[in-house]
């Protein structure tokens, strides 16, 4: 089974029908599936329901909301493609769009030819993903992770950048959020078998960076890792991530199967984890309790 490649996205912010409507018709040359918003404000709302591949807008001068929209854009997805057009004798403004992230910017009134050229630009700099290539049907990342928790967030922002930029923002801050729960789990419970009243003790007399060194220092424990896998499915449309930990485990079912019953405040090192369940329902431990996965579907 081969999946159609799909049409890349235009997102539209122009209050001018004229240029609107000659991008329209340069857009359809280019098979580009487009989308038309009439202000900023709209258009980030229709960002959280669908990552545009280019985005085309005025800067809307002299209110700073061309350039606000420019910024948001790429937060939510930084391969966006971003064209600024704003009218002639406002360079300081155009240069300050190339410092948010536009990567071309024109005048207007724009001929239709200058418009198509800017949009075969922008096309060219969208970064070529998995989903571009034909024949490849799986793809994985590996990571090992040292016992130092102070890593675990840069370590999931290099992953969630490179395995779920294509997500909605949601989905990825529902993602990043469990990913750290789960790897700094990996490391303090496992790799370092600090547990759940040895850090609430040493939380509640300021000890807890003295006792992650203690055990970093210590020989049983120093040389342990994580290894975070994420495996790309392009058949099946999901990523599959597994955490694995090199410590003893611990008895994991008790924390996926509360449904209706509130959490114990004694049981706060399972919070965690019965969100992440939440998120992500088939989240499962291995019969020891030393590697979780959960799987993402993909857009």
């Amino acid at each position: 089974m081969t999946r159609p490649a799909a049409s890349r996205t235009l997102l539209v912010v122009e209050p001018c029908a004229e240029t609107l409507a000659m991008v329209l018709e340069q857009a359809k040359t280019r098979d580009l599936s487009i989308m038309t918003a009439p202000d900023p404000h709209v258009a980030l709302a229709m960002m959280d329901m669908a990552s545009p591949d280019v985005l085309m807008t005025d800067l809307f001068l002299p209110e700073p909301n061309g350039m606000m929209l420019i910024r948001e854009a790429l937060k939510r997805n930084a391969r966006t493609a971003v064209i600024a057009t704003t009218r002639a004798g406002n360079e300081q403004a155009l240069l300050e769009a190339v410092r948010a992230g536009a990567g071309d910017c024109l005048y207007k009134p724009a001929r239709a030819e200058e418009l198509g050229m800017a949009l075969d630009r922008a096309l060219r700099r969208i970064p070529q993903t998995i989903d571009d290539v034909p024949g490849i049907e799986q793809l994985e990342y590996r990571l090992v992770i040292g016992t130092d928790p102070g890593d675990v967030e840069s370590c999931v922002t290099w992953l969630i950048e490179s395995t779920a930029m294509g997500l909605p923002e949601t989905q990825r801050l529902r993602l990043r959020t469990t990913l750290i729960e789960l790897i700094v789990n990996a490391v303090e419970h496992g790799s370092l078998e600090i547990f759940y009243r040895e850090k609430h003790e040493a939380l509640s007399t300021d000890r807890f960076d003295d006792l992650i060194a203690e055990r970093r220092r210590n020989p049983r424990f120093a040389q342990r890792r994580v290894i975070v896998r994420a495996l790309y499915d392009k058949f099946h449309r999901r990523m599959r991530y597994a955490i694995t930990d090199e410590g003893n485990g611990f008895t994991w079912n008790r924390f996926l199967t509360r449904s209706d019953q509130p959490c114990d405040s004694r049981d706060a090192n399972g919070r965690g984890v019965f969100l992440a369940k939440a998120f992500f329902p088939d989240l499962t431990y291995n019969e020891r309790g030393t590697e979780v996965t959960f799987s993402v579907p993909l857009p």
